[in-house]
């Protein structure tokens, strides 16, 4: 890879206005120059156009793409964006999200030196006053890392997705083009399944240093995912690929299964209809949850007969 290449930024829109502005400028003032940006929304129903169009003469926008009706997926938006671009290297800045201005020379030298696909960054939790937090889901990530994909796949992809957040994240287009497409048919999980095939393709660079500004608010998509079983239900799709490409051989695919179900029987969604078909979806002949339930029955027996 040449030693300055150039990046397509891409940043995918919905009903995020209050957010933008500082999304925007988060980009602009990179200390790495070499991009384009490319703003799409998704049929806003706030005035996000009204804060988008404020940037259209700037020189690093190369394109604004406003859809005359709602797409149903973010995922479909970043497949927009990779068409579009003409970047060696992609930056999905999520619309809520922000980041250091050092965010994207550290992750292009990261791509550059190692040879890698895929570059990503330690996120922070970033709420709507601007406080940041550790983001506990890269606690096994403890210091820079450069790794070929496949084994990073399975030491740290199997049992969530440590990436995380699109926006902590650069790639090599090509690879990503190479990506199957199964991913935008999704709503929710279909980062974690574009992760794990895009490094199957080459290797992963880490960084410790937390640049990267998650958001965290009411309306954030991935915590409306959740409540409403749509991730938990996506996910029997990225588990079911990760069995079919071997990355389970070395874990009983029947005891990683009963985790899972164990942990959506414990989750809070939004109704009992949901709940209902996130386990249905995972256990359909009911045999994981009667082994559950009766597992569950003997250590209550047992804690009882240690108190007696």
């Amino acid at each position: 890879m040449m030693n300055n290449p150039f990046v397509s930024v891409i940043i995918p829109n919905y009903n995020h206005a209050r957010f933008l502005d500082e999304r925007i400028h988060s980009v602009l003032n990179q200390t790495y120059q070499q991009f384009e940006m490319i703003i799409l929304d998704d049929k806003s129903s706030d005035n996000s156009l009204e804060v988008i169009t404020k940037y259209k003469d700037y020189p690093q926008i190369s394109h604004i793409v406003a859809n005359e009706e709602n797409g149903g997926s973010t995922f479909k938006q970043w497949q927009k964006g990779l068409e579009l671009a003409k970047g060696d290297l992609v930056w999905i800045a999520e619309s809520d999200d922000s980041c250091s201005i050092t965010m994207l020379e550290t992750l292009v030298k990261g791509c550059v030196n190692n040879d890698a696909v895929l570059a990503f960054c330690r996120s922070c939790k970033y709420d709507v006053q601007g406080n940041k937090s550790i983001y506990a889901h890269q606690s096994v990530l403890l210091h820079d890392i450069v790794m070929q994909g496949t084994e990073f796949i399975s030491k740290y992809m199997i049992e969530i997705n440590v990436v995380a957040n699109a926006s902590s994240a650069i790639f090599n287009r090509t690879a990503a083009m190479s990506v199957d497409k199964q991913y935008m048919t999704m709503r929710g999980e279909g980062d974690w399944l574009f992760w794990i095939e895009l490094m199957e393709t080459g290797k992963v660079f880490f960084c410790s240093d937390a640049l990267n500004y998650f958001r965290f608010h009411g309306s954030n998509t991935t915590n409306i995912q959740v409540i409403k079983g749509i991730s938990a239900i996506e996910h029997k799709t990225t588990f079911d690929y990760l069995v079919q490409h071997g990355y389970l051989e070395g874990i009983p695919q029947k005891i990683e299964k009963l985790r899972l179900l164990n942990c959506w029987l414990g989750m809070n969604f939004e109704n009992k209809k949901i709940k209902r078909d996130v386990l249905n979806v995972w256990d359909r002949n009911r045999l994981g949850r009667l082994y559950l339930l009766c597992s569950h029955i003997k250590e209550g027996f047992k804690l009882i007969a240690s108190l007696v």
